[in-house]
């Protein structure tokens, strides 16, 4: 026998065989089938009750999920309004922050300002007492020296009150004189006239000087020139001021070094003052 016959032969035999088993689970299945069967209709006749009653309460759970979901709507609702209501008010609040903390920086830099202005107010009043201090010191200075003005005013306007009654009563003497001279003049020209040639050698030397004083009221006119200079009563001089002549002078009294005497015509506008030229008249 070749060896594919074998090979044939021993195919057939094993198809034989599981042939043969097929059938033998084949028919023991089938007895088991409807056991099975009857048991496996109560298994889902029990879980199909199970079921339902588990769909049951699931509807049940959905209902309340429902309501609850209805209820988580309407908080989250209220949690939006909320929230909303807290982002407006934290807005308020953080404006109201913003703010607040402008007005603190402007309050911070304002006392700062304020801080540096007191400083230097301080400064500024410490400098204005030490020259309050200073002024107080000057014042009191001053009024020393005022006081120390007015004693020698009153001390000058003493000296003044003497000068100008010696002046009056020099005045006087003058005027006195004055009268005496013209009398004693009155008296040379008449002796004059009465003897001819006398005087004769007295003539008038050719001399210039300053007038010293004049009273042009009392027609009192006072010369630097005196008796020293060979002057003598009945002498006369022009004055003058520059290049202006002022008046013609007549000699009444002389004494060592200066003489006085009386104006014979001049410039009303312009009277003999001290300081003017006078030179002899020709």
């Amino acid at each position: 026998m070749s060896t594919v016959a074998k090979v044939f032969v021993v195919l057939n035999l094993l198809l034989a065989v599981a042939v043969l088993g097929a059938a033998a689970a084949f028919l023991g299945h089938s007895d088991n089938w409807k056991a099975r069967h009857d048991t496996l209709k109560q298994m889902s006749t029990a879980t199909e009750t199970k079921l339902n009653a588990d769909i049951a309460d699931q509807k049940r759970a959905n209902t309340d999920l429902t309501v609850q979901v209805a209820a988580a709507n309407t908080a989250k609702d209220k949690a939006i309004a909320a929230e909303q209501a807290i982002t407006e008010a934290y807005g308020q609040l953080k404006k109201g922050y913003d703010e607040s903390n402008a007005s603190y920086l402007t309050a911070t830099r304002s006392l700062l300002t304020s801080s540096n202005t007191i400083a230097e107010m301080r400064k500024l009043i410490d400098e204005l007492w030490k020259e309050r201090d200073a002024l107080k010191d000057k014042l009191s200075q001053a009024n020393d020296a005022m006081t120390a003005a007015i004693q020698g005013e009153n001390k000058a306007n003493n000296a003044l009150e003497a000068a100008t009654t010696q002046l009056n009563d020099t005045l006087a003497k003058l005027a006195t004189t004055e009268g005496e001279l013209q009398r004693k003049t009155f008296q040379l020209e008449s002796i004059i006239r009465a003897n001819p040639g006398f005087g004769n050698g007295t003539e008038q030397p050719s001399q210039t000087g300053k007038v010293l004083l004049s009273d042009n009221q009392a027609n009192i006119v006072v010369i630097s020139l005196g008796s020293e200079d060979g002057v003598k009563n009945g002498f006369r001089y022009t004055v003058s001021r520059g290049a202006s002549f002022v008046a013609t002078i007549e000699i009444t009294n002389v004494m060592a070094k200066s003489a006085a005497g009386r104006v014979l015509n001049g410039m009303s506008k312009s009277p003999v003052q001290p300081g003017d030229d006078l030179m002899t008249a020709r």
